[in-house]
């Protein structure tokens, strides 16, 4: 396990695993450039960590994501374990903030059996997000895809009825601001930790292949609900980040996920932070 001190708190990044994507995911780019990029063939695997991140503050255990749970596969679903050997006990997390509804971030809430892999945590969760996949009625044209996790969503967030809070953007914690950027979902949230003058934005899946969408922002993914809304936000969370020379953390940035952003030609290149 691998932490950084910003100020009072203390981000521990936690791995989940890895997912075996594929070239097919990126839209917008030709082929021959995200083999470039990527250093990997087409029709090969394109390796995604997946990262999550628990953040002490005071006597606080807060988890940044989920993880997949058991429905991934054998690369996946490992945060479990891995919180007990980094001695953090699921039992011990407070509060699980999630930057978003998609499966890889949320459907880890829960373990075979259905029952919660966090049984004291509160979730935390943007409205707009709960709303899109919590009270949504579903609708003819929504994609498979959607269905199937809007069904997910329902059954991952059951064993937490009652525990969980629906924020605005703002201050949702001491010291940790929510900012929605929306696009790869409708309420796709970005959180800020400050203490004194340090600051770590945790940002979710700003970016999921960064070998490829930092170089090229205006890359998009399949995962994406509104590619274009993605597109706009990525850009803006680039230009705040590299402006303010603001540390993140990436759930899809090479393990552990600690990285600085910085402007290079007309796009970005990022530095991992150890």
């Amino acid at each position: 396990m691998i932490s950084k001190s910003i100020g009072d708190f203390t981000v521990t990044a936690v791995s989940e695993g890895y997912l075996n994507s594929s070239h097919d995911v990126v839209l917008g780019i030709e082929r021959a450039e995200t083999e470039r990029l990527t250093g990997v063939p087409y029709g090969q695997p394109v390796v995604l960590d997946v990262n999550c991140f628990v953040v002490r503050h005071g006597d606080r255990l807060i988890l940044s994501d989920a993880g997949t749970g058991h429905s991934y596969g054998p690369t996946l679903g490992k945060l479990p374990q891995n919180l007990r050997a980094a001695g953090i006990p699921p039992e011990s997390i407070d509060i699980v903030m999630l930057t978003h509804l998609h499966p890889d971030h949320s459907w880890g809430l829960v373990d075979e059996a259905g029952k919660a892999n966090f049984p004291k945590a509160q979730l935390i969760v943007h409205e707009v997000e709960a709303a899109f996949w919590l009270d949504r009625a579903p609708k003819p044209d929504d994609s498979e895809r959607i269905t199937r996790n809007t069904r997910m969503q329902h059954t991952v967030t059951a064993p937490y009825a009652g525990r969980i809070r629906r924020i605005k953007d703002g201050e949702v914690l001491p010291g940790i601001t929510a900012i929605m950027r929306p696009g790869h979902t409708p309420g796709h949230t970005t959180w800020l930790l400050q203490s004194g003058n340090e600051r770590l934005l945790l940002w979710g899946d700003i970016v999921h292949l960064a070998a490829v969408q930092v170089p090229r922002p205006d890359c998009t993914l399949i995962f994406d609900v509104d590619g274009a809304l993605a597109r706009n936000s990525r850009q803006k969370a680039f230009d705040w980040v590299a402006s303010e020379g603001v540390i993140v953390a990436g759930a899809h940035l090479p393990f552990p996920g600690f990285a600085t952003l910085s402007r290079a030609g007309n796009g970005f290149a990022f530095k991992p932070v150890a």
